[in-house]
């Protein structure tokens, strides 16, 4: 989502694409930056991929010169990297734009990646810099940084903008980057930009709107290059020179239609290409195979991308529909939204964006909760131990130990719960290999736990001199080895089975319940054994 900088509302310059990455022996001719602006290491090469606010930002790669537009001090710096795209430090970055003139900030601005361009926002401070940088961009380019932006940033740049220049920028959006823009922004003002759009661009937006943020109609576009079956190829030819404007450089396909706009086919670039202008389309295209509906779940959509080496899908309503399309670019953004969610909610810290952003007492209620579980969980292992306080007083030795099981126990379990949550995400974990894959790792747990009880058993003896302890040590290691590894795997399946995100059951949950769990089965076995051998 993002970064494409299609142009709804008028002409745009031809895209610029981000040189490919390649290797050199020798240092490469870089331009000066102003002499206040020291360089370090080399960073991230432009267009490489999302990044997170706070890192280095890459500096530009071009001429800073005063034939170019720049007209502040050209000096050279100290230090030369020789990798391009050196990171710009936040310090200094922030004494560029406090020190540059307009024109030679707007030269420096002209240089950067959208993406880099989102950076700039959130190192610096909105009260002081974000007015030079937001008058030093025209609406395209901001427009395109916008888009760029993460959660809290975005939302920051939001509230910052006049709210005329807002509804400009949304104008040069994407469908699905200005419906992602307009759903962050109130009732009122969201109908007061949506009434200045062109009809057909406001009447996308608003389909846009009415599906989930997190389903293939939330995150599809609806510009996109169709032709009719029955026309040649020079017409399909024709169609994408009238639309180049709406498309922007994420072109891969032209889908093909019925007379009801009934996705049939699909056109690769390559095909149009090589095929003769006469040829009728429907005689050179490939089959629809792959499409999904708007209300499929954006997980489900990545995983059919990665499955199938896609580029770009259809979306078609139940009747066959052409309504957008999805591109690769937003199923990068997916993939790593997912994977942020199911590390936060594993570990019950939440949402990203709210995990670093500044609300203090928001983000200690969301995170409380899921330690109350942990603590109450404590609490239980505290009593379990109190109840074998007799066998703790028959052989004190026992003590030494509990930190292993329990540390085993829950080491062995949250690999499991890993392993399956993971499953589920990719789709390798499903109702046809479920039980395949919980039999599996119940052996693997019986296995490892069979190999740390040998281990911890003969440490045990040698340690205390007495059969006994190494005996209960070692059972209680392979029994709490294996429920750990029931418990980390029958959770994350049951929460699945029950409409619960898996990523749920796994952390704190699975933690709290081995300890309590493989201390029981410690003092249990130790208690039995005491009264069978002694």
């Amino acid at each position: 989502m993002g970064g494409t900088g299609r142009r709804i509302l008028g002409p745009r310059a031809p895209a610029t694409v981000p040189p490919l990455p390649y290797h050199r022996a020798a240092p490469p001719q870089r331009p000066a930056l102003p002499a206040r602006v020291p360089r370090g290491v080399p960073g991230r090469r432009h267009g490489s991929g999302p990044r997170r606010p706070g890192t280095p930002l890459a500096q530009p790669e071009g001429d800073l010169s005063p034939q170019a537009g720049y007209t502040g001090d050209v000096s050279e710096p100290e230090e030369i990297p020789t990798g391009a795209g050196a990171p710009l430090p936040k310090d200094d970055l922030a004494a560029l734009i406090e020190e540059s003139d307009a024109a030679g900030l707007a030269a420096f601005l002209r240089l950067l990646h959208p993406a880099d361009l989102a950076e700039v926002f959130a190192q610096t401070d909105p009260e002081v810099h974000w007015g030079r940088l937001v008058e030093a961009l025209d609406d395209e380019r901001l427009a395109d940084a916008l888009a760029e932006m993460e959660g809290a940033v975005q939302e920051e740049l939001l509230a910052f903008l006049p709210r005329d220049r807002l509804s400009r920028l949304i104008g040069y959006m994407d469908s699905d980057d200005a419906a992602d823009i307009i759903a962050e922004l109130p009732e009122a003002l969201r109908q007061r930009i949506v009434s200045r759009l062109e009809e057909d661009d406001a009447e996308a937006v608003e389909t846009l709107l009415k599906y989930p943020e997190d389903t293939a109609g939330g995150i599809m576009q609806t510009e996109l290059v169709s032709v009719r079956k029955d026309q040649t190829v020079a017409d399909a030819i024709a169609e994408i020179r009238r639309k180049r404007e709406d498309i922007g450089p994420t072109l891969y396909n032209v889908y093909v239609v019925d007379d009801e706009n009934r996705l049939v086919g699909f056109l690769p670039l390559q095909t149009l290409i090589l095929s003769d202008d006469t040829r009728r389309v429907e005689e050179v295209m490939e089959p629809a195979r792959f499409f999904v509906t708007p209300d499929v779940d954006q997980e489900e959509v990545a995983l059919i991308f990665a499955k199938y080496d896609l580029v770009t899908l259809a979306v078609v309503d139940e009747e066959g529909h052409l309504l957008g399309r999805i591109v690769i670019d937003d199923i990068v953004d997916v993939l790593e939204e997912e994977a942020d969610e199911d590390l936060m909610r594993m570990v019950g810290a939440g949402e990203e964006d709210l995990v670093y952003s500044d609300r203090i007492f928001r983000i200690s209620a969301y995170r409380l909760p899921w330690l109350i579980v942990t603590l109450f969980g404590s609490i239980g292992t505290g009593m379990v131990m109190w109840l074998f306080k007799s066998t703790l007083d028959r052989v004190l030795a026992l003590v030494t130990f509990m930190p292993v099981i329990t540390a085993m126990g829950g080491n062995v379990g949250t690999q499991s719960s890993t392993i399956m949550t993971r499953g589920f995400a990719t789709g390798r974990v499903d109702t046809d290999n479920i039980r395949r894959v919980i039999l599996k790792e119940l052996i693997i747990g019986l296995t490892m736990g069979v190999a740390c009880g040998s281990i911890v058993s003969g440490v045990a003896m040698l340690w205390h001199g007495d059969p006994l302890v190494g005996i209960v040590v070692g059972i209680a290691m392979v029994g709490a080895m294996t429920v750990a590894t029931t418990i980390g795997t029958l959770a994350p399946a049951a929460m699945k089975r029950f409409g619960v995100d898996p990523a749920i059951a796994s952390g704190p949950f699975v933690t709290t319940a081995n300890d309590v769990i493989g201390i029981l089965i410690y003092l249990g076995t130790a208690t039995i054994l005491l009264k069978v051998m002694r």
